[in-house]
């Protein structure tokens, strides 16, 4: 695992506790879910890093 899937995983967990816990659907709170979308398409597109020694 690295930062870009971990940071996606926790956003998306942070996004979901805000809306459906809290119930605060407002515009701003979904900028969270926006990123985390834009981080797992990073890591779906450029893959997970191979490290060769």
């Amino acid at each position: 695992m690295n930062l870009t899937l971990v940071g996606a995983i926790v956003l998306l967990a942070v996004w979901m506790i805000i809306v459906f816990v809290a119930h605060v659907g407002s515009g701003p709170v979904h900028l969270l879910y926006a990123v985390a979308v834009v981080l797992f398409a990073r890591r779906i597109i450029a893959g997970a890093p191979k490290f060769l020694s």
